[in-house]
């Protein structure tokens, strides 16, 4: 199974997590009616759900949904990275990204659209996760429904908090498959407090997920292995993404999709 970030999105010309609130930010500081003061200090230590939090406050709902909109729906091209993975065997993909690319991607590739869920797919999870049809889940939401996009702390509870079903799916997708996790940081708290949680209840014995990561270093490897049980794949980034294009062309090699 695939778990991909928004390194993959940005890469194909979508803004990254940190610059989509950064747009939001600046979009919601021009408005005479922003309360800013004091704001440089999330900024400084990079507080992201915060400032999310006072973008959406200040430009109001309608305005925000349609700054995202604007932000992540333009049509762009699809890159190759997503073209490999419609055309590899994966159970299934999970996805942070909130833009079309997947979707597009699959549905080119396959010649029918994926079955595609967000976290308040409540009635969807079990039976996608126990079928046989590939599916795409958007986690933190769908720019075409922004009531549920997750960008702010409010949402992140919302998702985690308000609907336990997100989390004993993510907790049966890490026990009983193997996830490749492909341009994320790794740094959701609350998929890193899954991850944490069943390697300490399960003493370790959870199957092995791998990550590429770029510049990763021995410790940031051994912390994930210990706590998470994550094994890190390291490599030098460049601006084509080559050594991660190569991982996923290696593996839609083992496993194409089509092949019986």
């Amino acid at each position: 199974m695939l778990f991909a970030g928004s390194g993959l999105s940005a890469a194909a010309g979508y803004p990254s997590w940190s610059e989509l609130i950064d747009q939001l930010v600046q979009a919601a500081k021009s408005l005479p009616q922003a309360r800013a003061d004091g704001l440089d200090k999330f900024v400084a230590a990079k507080d992201f759900l915060t400032l999310a939090e006072f973008a959406r406050s200040t430009l109001g709902v309608s305005r925000y949904s349609s700054i995202l909109r604007n932000l992540l729906a333009k049509p762009l091209s699809v890159p190759r990275a997503h073209e490999i993975i419609a055309r590899t065997d994966y159970r299934g993909v999970i996805t942070t990204n909130y833009d079309k690319l997947l979707e597009t991607a699959f549905t080119v590739q396959r010649q029918w659209a994926p079955a595609l869920m967000t976290s308040e797919s409540v009635s969807s999870l079990g039976s996608a996760l126990y079928g046989d049809s590939v599916f795409i889940l958007k986690l933190h939401g769908d720019v075409d429904s922004p009531e549920s996009i997750v960008l702010t702390e409010f949402d992140y509870d919302r998702m985690i908090l308000r609907n336990p079903h997100v989390r004993s799916f993510l907790q049966a997708v890490f026990l009983n498959y193997t996830l490749l996790f492909v341009g994320y940081s790794l740094q959701d708290a609350d998929l890193r407090l899954v991850l944490k949680e069943l390697v300490l209840i399960f003493q370790g014995y959870t199957p092995v997920h791998y990550a590429l990561l770029p510049n990763a270093g021995d410790f940031e490897m051994t912390h994930l292995m210990n706590r998470m049980h994550i094994q890190g794949i390291p490599y030098m980034p460049t601006a084509s993404h080559e050594a991660v294009i190569e991982v996923l062309e290696q593996l839609q090699q083992t496993a194409p999709f089509g092949t019986a």
